[in-house]
């Protein structure tokens, strides 16, 4: 059935897709039975999850990268009603960082915990390890071909309260079987946020796409909130998790996205 909609509700989905389309010499057939079953076109092959890692990183900042300039270039409140950083006046309070810092996101809530329970003392923790802004993916890739293949964590500022850092540990491609478990009972948020509004077309099967064969899993940690109990301990990790759907090229969707409960968020 024909289904209208506005030119920008699908902008994510429909850039996606674009990114690994159909040779001209294969058959519409071929080309959707072998995306069912994980093949990227583009790169010519078969992808396992652990060699998708530095690909859906490098998207995974280019997203980080346009909510701070979505940030920068509008005012934006909360769901609370408090407002994020003044970035259109300050873009610098809005910004995404390469830290070369092999540093868990465990680590670096010791080391948050250590600290003295306020922003500036915050600030003066992350300010001691050198840093590198990302503008564009293409800075990220430049930055890890330079510093190997140690750990490294992403900061960026502006988008929750005070610091949000990804440590070392946060992220991991997944396999479907590893992930649909953990989106059960839980959110597709579509909904604007920072990120505008955005959807999946109805009544299509996302692995016809290339879509939904692996899923980048994200945690963080929230400097700027005062810590909270989690269980018998204190920590400043978040109590839920990100999962992102990729194409079987490892580029990730910006939105929709799930987000996960701490209650089902283990992987195992």
């Amino acid at each position: 059935a024909y289904e209208h909609y506005f030119p920008d509700k699908y902008r994510y989905w429909d850039e996606l897709v674009a990114k690994d389309p159909k040779p001209k010499w294969i058959s519409e057939k071929e080309y959707r039975e072998k995306l069912r079953a994980g093949y990227c076109w583009r790169d010519r092959r078969f992808y396992k999850p652990e060699e998708l890692q530095q690909k859906a990183m490098l998207g995974f900042s280019e997203r980080m990268v346009g909510t701070a300039i979505i940030l920068q270039n509008s005012y934006i409140t909360t769901l609370a009603g408090k407002s994020y950083a003044d970035c259109k006046s300050d873009k610098q309070s809005c910004s995404v960082w390469f830290v070369p810092q092999d540093y868990t996101n465990a680590k670096w809530d010791k080391l948050l915990l250590e600290t003295k329970e306020s922003e500036s003392h915050t600030l003066s923790l992350l300010a001691e390890y050198p840093k590198k802004q990302i503008q564009q993916s293409d800075d990220l890739q430049k930055y890890l071909l330079q510093h190997g293949k140690k750990g490294f964590t992403l900061i960026a500022s502006g988008t929750d309260a005070g610091k949000v850092i990804y440590g070392s540990d946060c992220c991991e491609v997944l396999d479907k079987k590893k992930a649909e478990p953990m989106i059960r009972d839980n959110n597709l948020i579509t909904f604007a946020e920072i990120l505008p509004e955005r959807y999946i077309p109805k009544g299509i099967i996302i692995r016809d796409y290339g879509v939904g064969n692996f899923y980048f899993y994200s945690k963080k940690l929230i400097t700027g909130l005062p810590y909270h109990e989690d269980g018998d301990k204190n920590t400043y990790q978040a109590d839920y998790s990100e999962l992102l759907l990729m194409n079987n090229c490892g580029d990730v969707l910006w939105k929709p996205y799930y987000h996960l409960y701490s209650n089902s968020m283990k992987k195992d």
